[in-house]
């Protein structure tokens, strides 16, 4: 059998799009459904049904993926020899893993589908991020975890050492504009259900927010790493939550056809080094 068609087959699987599929190989949709059809004569079933616009596995569809999923994946790295790692990372470590050599580092979109969409096309080899999978064809391995924190300027007129509940809810905040599991990072986080903030800004970068704290009395929330080491640049005062809030943990996510790739295990690696000791990084 022609490798070609169970390529193509696991395409049109993945995306559950003959157009999507034939982007991805870049070849034209003719010749994607032509391969389809050769298949499906092969196998003397029928793969897909159209439902609404778009088209369904049947189960024949499933139980073939099933079966060569995994061996496809290990055949289409084989022979490949990558000069460095394309990682999405999350602002939350890029301070502390932006010195690993041999990878490319791009802040992670904020959007959950564009992450995964990328992973499952290549784009990226590695995703940090605080969000989680349960897809079989990923792999998620817990990477970090850091202590939330709450921060204001320290010329702030109300809000001293200590921040109280009242305050918290009372003051307006700038924010990341970013969810995670359909609701934000702090109502993840949060022990118990908590009543809205007043979120006067939203922004894409922590660095921002941070910066617009110190020049407003807004109050700001920051992982506990990057607020130390901003806080006093920016002269803004650190507190604890005035709540109970679990720490923030950060995932390692990958494609199972990378488990045991000797160059991607060596840069997971160099990665885990980085972030448990920041001045011994690996290469």
């Amino acid at each position: 059998m022609d490798l070609n068609l169970l390529t193509t087959f696991m395409a049109v699987y993945k995306h559950t799009s003959i157009t999507i599929a034939a982007e991805e190989l870049d070849v034209s949709q003719p010749a994607v459904s032509a391969a389809l059809k050769r298949l499906e004569s092969v196998i003397g079933k029928p793969l897909f049904v159209r439902e609404g616009r778009g088209i369904s596995p049947t189960g024949a569809a499933v139980a073939l993926a099933n079966k060569i999923e995994s061996p496809i994946t290990v055949l289409e790295t084989i022979g490949q020899q990558q000069e460095y790692l394309n990682v999405y990372c999350s602002e939350v470590v890029l301070h502390l893993v932006c010195h690993v050599e041999n990878i490319k580092l791009s802040e992670t979109p904020l959007e959950e589908k564009a992450i995964f969409d990328d992973l499952f096309t290549q784009k990226v080899d590695l995703v940090i991020d605080v969000m989680s999978s349960k897809q079989h064809s990923l792999i998620v391995e817990e990477f970090h975890q850091e202590e939330p924190t709450c921060l204001t300027r320290l010329d702030h007129p109300r809000i001293q050492s200590q921040i109280t509940l009242e305050e918290y809810f009372e003051e307006e905040h700038v924010a990341v504009k970013i969810t995670r599991n359909n609701t934000n990072t702090i109502n993840n986080l949060s022990e118990k259900p908590i009543e809205p903030r007043k979120v006067k800004i939203e922004t894409c970068s922590l660095s921002s927010m941070l910066i617009l704290s110190s020049e407003s009395d807004y109050i700001a929330s920051s992982p506990r790493s990057i607020a130390e080491k901003l806080a006093p640049k920016l002269n803004l005062r650190i507190h604890k939550y005035p709540f109970a809030i679990k720490p923030l943990k950060l995932y390692m996510i990958y494609h199972r056809r990378y488990a045991n790739d000797p160059f991607h295990k060596t840069k997971r690696e160099a990665l885990r080094v980085a972030i448990t000791h920041p001045s011994h990084s690996l290469g």
